[in-house]
């Protein structure tokens, strides 16, 4: 996505008459001049992230032990591609249009934001993120419990099936929060209870409806609002900046994470246990296969920090002292968990 974005940025000075580089649309003598930009500015970004989205789910299928059929991998394909990529095309020749005193302009906003509404609720179908309402149990009485301590208006709980994407997550939601049904398998009592509040913690911001507690890879977190502010900061022409300047993306991704650990801090206020607290992300970064580790500049374009830094926050927050949080480390090695 930040390569197209890039890519598509330079394409665009290109075509306003860039000095640095000719305009390449001449130069595709294959097409007729009418489709030149339709090509450069449609067909190419959206072709070829749908390419890229086929070839990583294909991957996970392989390497994970995803279930997906093809049709699966299709559909998943098809709505990731629609948003945000189709939805960021929208929103750019919207502004462009504006820019160029357009009304027209307005309508393409539109679109974008009923296609980031739309592809974010296909593209979780897709992903086989179907929320079923539990009125009862183990998980629906804990939440509602730790709700009420935390003063969070809980109105809902949900249970995802994990599904043949092996879903292994859980979601804050507009007033509610769910839990893939194999939580049993990973989380219990002390650890369900700050996976619980980490959860709770995202539904008290209200900001971001987003999973948790692993890297976001497998399961990825939709936020229309900043998406169509990022999108119209990466999509405003400036002749100030950089043709391949991406921080607002950059932007976007370091809010995410500052969030993830202000609502890591959440569940261990409710639970007062940082050793529970590490199990409980050590168990499902292990259970998802995500990434534990990676460096500073991956960071960057990540929306969760790296399990090791979310660890070492929650040790200090908690005063754990360094030989028990050692010890903890060791532990959840012997479980599986590589932490280098």
């Amino acid at each position: 996505m930040l390569g197209t974005v890039a890519a598509w940025w330079a394409l665009w000075d290109f075509q306003r008459g860039s000095a640095l580089i000719p305009n390449p649309a001449p130069r595709l003598i294959w097409i007729a001049p009418a489709l030149d930009k339709p090509f450069l500015f449609w067909v190419l970004p959206i072709g070829g992230i749908a390419v890229a989205q086929m070839v990583c789910y294909s991957l996970d299928k392989t390497f994970l032990g995803q279930r997906w059929t093809v049709s699966d991998i299709l559909r998943l394909a098809c709505w990731r591609t629609i948003s945000p990529t189709v939805g960021l095309l929208f929103v750019a020749t919207g502004f462009e249009a504006i820019y160029n005193r357009s009304l027209v302009g307005i309508l393409w906003l539109v679109a974008a934001a009923i296609l980031a509404i739309v592809g974010t609720s296909r593209s979780r179908s897709a992903e086989g993120i179907k929320l079923q309402l539990v009125k009862g149990g183990e998980l629906y009485k804990r939440a509602f419990v730790l709700a009420k301590h935390m003063r969070v208006p809980l109105k809902r709980v949900y249970v995802v099936p994990a599904g043949r994407g092996h879903l292994t997550n859980a979601y804050g939601l507009s007033q509610s929060i769910a839990v893939t049904d194999n939580y049993g398998k990973f989380l219990s009592g002390p650890e369900l209870d700050f996976v619980i509040g980490h959860e709770l913690g995202h539904v008290k911001g209200s900001a971001w409806p987003q999973e948790t507690p692993h890297s976001g890879d497998r399961i990825r977190g939709h936020r229309p609002r900043l998406f169509l502010s990022a999108a119209h900061l990466d999509s405003i022409p400036s002749p100030s900046r950089h043709p391949g300047d991406v921080s607002p993306v950059l932007t976007f991704y370091f809010f995410s994470r500052r969030f993830e650990y202000a609502s890591d801090e959440a569940g261990l206020a409710l639970t007062h246990d940082p050793e529970n607290a590490i199990r409980a992300l050590a168990n499902l970064y292990r259970i998802t296969q995500a990434p534990v580790h990676f460096d500073r500049l991956t960071e960057l374009f990540m929306t969760h920090p790296p399990l090791t830094r979310r660890v070492r926050a929650i040790a200090e927050s908690g005063a754990m002292p360094a030989e028990r949080l050692s010890e903890v480390i060791d532990e959840m090695e012997v479980r599986g968990v590589v932490w280098e």
